[in-house]
């Protein structure tokens, strides 16, 4: 018998900066430079969201996420947490 335990939502900041790093061919990123100064535009912006999706997986409506060229990646982090149906 397979014991199922829930995952409680941890912050995934770690892996989102290494992949918006990655998205943006860059070395790393700073989690608290803002998105604009990053070089995220509204071309790229979908598949930051695609990303946060798949890292923040428990988030129940990552549509509700409230971000601008002045966000930075803590602030994605700290939102998506207290968007996770865990808390």
């Amino acid at each position: 018998m397979t014991d199922i335990t829930e995952t409680k939502t941890e912050s995934q900041l770690p892996e989102l900066k290494l992949q918006i790093a990655e998205m943006l061919n860059k070395d790393e990123v700073d989690e608290n430079t803002p998105l604009g100064e990053l070089g995220i535009d509204s071309l790229n912006i979908v598949e930051v969201i695609l990303i946060c999706e798949q890292l923040y997986v428990n988030v129940s409506d990552p549509e509700a996420l409230q971000f601008d060229e002045f966000t930075t990646l803590k602030d994605m982090d700290v939102q998506l947490l207290e968007f996770s149906d865990d808390f």
